[in-house]
């Protein structure tokens, strides 16, 4: 006897006391639970207190007969699940069709088989169980069905649908009499409906097949739908439908991180290549030209080391923002492209070219002029982008300007691929900005030239720096009455073993551009300290030497710091070193310069502003910065001879100096005119060609060593005026 067999509770209804006896005993022999009826009124009544396993009816009985009992039983609760066995000792079709409509699970005729009847009552009761696990399976099919968002369908080879398992989150609602006998198609745009029959056809080849499609939306953003047909043995097709607008969001979010700059919203370097790609094809395809104009904003790099990045990137948005509207080049969902104002030359707009503006670096744009286009068309928009950025920007109490350097490119001249476009157009703007900043230039064969030239120049600058193959040479420095040396002016050389002596302005332009400038300075100031040094211990006075101070060190306090430090390394005292700085280094942020300055003066430095006259030094703060010095800037001394204009400048510049107790040293002395006129002037000192060249350390040594006598100096320039 099994435990479950002993759980089975069967009820007996019959109105034969003997028969009830019998199956009694022979179902509790056989281990189940039994209880008896007498009736059909009584098994519905017993029931309805608790439901059996199974219920056995005899159909014959008083006070309600088995069928009614049957149906009864049925609209208990519960009761549709039990089974039933109805026990009749009639076997023909209407008895049998009849207790099957009344509800019976099975039916036995009389008279009972005893054994087999046990057996039949396990079989019954597997056949419940199975049939509750299979209604439970599929309450949990559709309760897993309702929760998937996805429509799912099933269509036959007409596109008709043929049911709905699941509708669609987002697509229709389902209508009232429900999808089935409804065409797929009713409930798609009209757009995707023949995509979605040739996907219906392939897979009822055997194929499974996918396309996409969208709903618009008045309130909300569009909603995307991926649409999947899978075969099905029937010869109907699955259809499954999925909202994929949140991963179409998605992409769309990724696509705009990978080729849109953050800062201003414009495309940036990795979608301009794929678009100037693409543009290269067509212009390939229908023979025309492509002009691509780079744009740099001039020393951009000060505003941000001076205002602050957070200014600094307020200001690209700002200069991004002008350009596209000045230029009506407003963005069109992710890829704008509308046609570029070249302004009324064009009314009919026939000969108008398209524009798109992408930010590529850090104060970098690119412009891509496509369409029918030319190179009149592309320095027509270069200038007009120089007139645009020629107006300030205001940010906060600061009014910024920000000039544009532009290169410009065409295709097919000066190249056929998006790399050598911006190579030549790059070299273009550089060339622009070496030729004085704020203009554009038309990229020429030659600038590639010069541009491979100045990179050769920059590698072998490094490599002079890291092997020390540049020299200190010294510029004397003399006073005006009486022509007594008293001190000298470091310059830097640089003698190519190939080239010769390259000039300094070069490869100094070369490293500030480069970041060189600031190794460079410190190993000048280092070279420096070693020859004062060396003098020193041979007995010589010092002399009070000048060093120029780079821009970008002047700026950082670290490298000034450092010039303390160097000094102090050497054991040597600041005042025997003048540091000289111009006055566009100092004016770039004047108040900020007046501190640096003040710094240096306190660690001991004398202070002096080289080629004075040439930076629009104001007034107001060169009386408020701690100088020791004014140095006259040898294009005013050229032709001060010659030039009332110059001659006054020269003047004025030394009337000023004294009125402000400073010293004042013309530099670029190579007359004697030019010397006399000093005197008369009472300059203070002056440097050149008439009474020295630079000279090597060891040259200058001697002159500190064997001063030349007046009369050795009265022959010299008597000499040099012979000549």
């Amino acid at each position: 006897m099994s435990t479950r067999a002993s759980q089975i509770r069967v009820l007996v209804a019959d109105d034969d006391a003997i028969l009830r006896e019998i199956a009694g005993a022979m179902l509790r022999e056989a281990g189940f639970a039994v209880q008896t009826v007498a009736s059909g009124d009584a098994a519905v009544a017993a029931c309805a207190l608790r439901l059996p396993d199974i219920a056995l009816l005899d159909v014959e009985m008083p006070d309600g007969n088995g069928y009614q009992a049957c149906a009864n039983i049925r609209s208990l609760p519960g009761g549709a699940d039990l089974p039933i066995v109805m026990v009749t000792g009639c076997d023909d079709t209407p008895s049998i069709d009849q207790a099957y409509e009344a509800g019976a699970t099975d039916f036995v005729v009389k008279p009972i088989n005893w054994t087999l009847l046990v057996h039949r009552i396990r079989y019954v009761l597997r056949g419940a169980r199975t049939i509750v696990d299979l209604r439970f399976s599929e309450q949990k099919n559709a309760a897993l069905l309702k929760a998937i968002p996805d429509g799912i369908f099933l269509v036959n080879g007409q596109g008709v649908i043929g049911h709905c398992f699941s509708p669609a989150a987002g697509l229709v609602d389902p209508p009232k009499g429900g999808f089935e006998s409804m065409r797929f198609l009713d409930i798609i745009p009209a757009a995707a409906r023949a995509r979605a029959m040739e996907c219906l056809a392939a897979t009822l080849r055997g194929d499974a097949a996918a396309f996409e499609f969208s709903l618009d939306a008045e309130s909300r953003s569009n909603r995307h739908f991926e649409c999947r047909y899978l075969p099905n043995s029937s010869g109907q097709v699955l259809v499954i439908v999925r909202d994929v607008t949140a991963r179409k969001e998605a992409q769309a979010r990724i696509h705009r991180l990978a080729y849109f700059d953050g800062l201003t919203g414009l495309p940036n370097r990795e979608w301009i290549h794929d678009y100037l790609a693409q543009s290269l094809a067509e212009a390939r395809q229908l023979n025309r030209a492509l002009a691509l104009l780079y744009v740099d904003l001039d020393q951009f790099k000060r505003i941000n080391d001076t205002l602050g990045h957070e200014i600094g990137d307020a200001l690209l948005r700002q200069v991004a923002e002008r350009l596209q509207t000045e230029l009506n080049l407003d963005a069109d969902g992710d890829e704008p492209i509308v046609p570029l104002n070249l302004g009324a030359r064009n009314p009919d707009g026939v000969d108008r070219a398209r524009g798109r503006l992408a930010r590529v670096g850090g104060d970098e744009f690119i412009v891509v002029l496509t369409g029918r286009t030319d190179a009149d068309q592309a320095e027509w928009v270069g200038r007009r982008i120089l007139s645009i950025l020629s107006a300030p920007f205001q940010q906060g109490n600061y009014e910024l300007v920000v000039t544009p350097s532009i290169g410009i490119a065409m295709y097919p001249e000066h190249g056929s691929d998006a790399q050598s476009l911006l190579k030549n157009a790059d070299g273009a703007m550089y060339d622009a900005k070496a030729s004085g900043r704020n203009q554009l230039r038309i990229y020429d064969s030659s600038m590639n030239v010069r541009a491979l030239k100045r990179l050769s120049l920059e590698m072998e600058l490094r490599r002079a720096v890291e092997n020390a193959s540049l020299e200190v040479y010294y510029q004397p420095k003399y006073q005006t009455r009486g022509l007594k040396l008293f001190g000298g002016e470091a310059l830097l050389r640089w003698f190519h073993p190939d080239r010769g002596q390259i000039p300094t302005a070069e490869f100094i332009a070369v490293a500030e551009e480069t970041g060189l400038i600031g190794d460079i300075g410190r190993w000048v100031l280092q070279r420096v300290c070693r020859d004062l040094c060396r003098w020193r211990s041979e007995g010589l006075e010092l002399p009070q030497i000048a060093v120029n101070v780079s821009g970008r060190d002047f700026i950082h306090p670290d490298s000034l710091l450092r010039l303390g430090d160097t000094v102090a390394q050497a054991q040597l005292s600041p005042s025997v070193f003048e540091l000289e700085l111009t006055e566009g280094v100092l004016m770039r942020d004047a108040e900020a310069g007046r501190r640096s300055l003040q710094a240096l003066k306190e660690f001991g430095f004398a202070l002096a502003i080289d080629d004075f006259g040439t930076g629009y030094c104001s007034l107001n703060y060169l009386k408020r910065f701690p100088l020791d010095t004014l140095k006259i800037d040898r294009s005013f001394v050229a032709d001060l001879n010659d030039d009332p204009d110059d001659a006054a400048i020269v003047r004025a510049i030394i009337a000023l100096g004294h009125s402000l107790d400073l010293k004042i040293v013309a530099e670029g002395v190579t007359t004697q005119a030019q010397l006399q006129f000093l005197q008369a002037e009472s300059c203070d000192a002056f440097q050149g060609f008439l009474m020295s060249p630079a000279v090597t350390a060891d040259a200058f040594r001697d002159l500190l060593q064997k001063p030349r006598a007046a009369v050795e100096i009265a022959e010299l320039l008597s000499h040099r005026h012979a000549v």
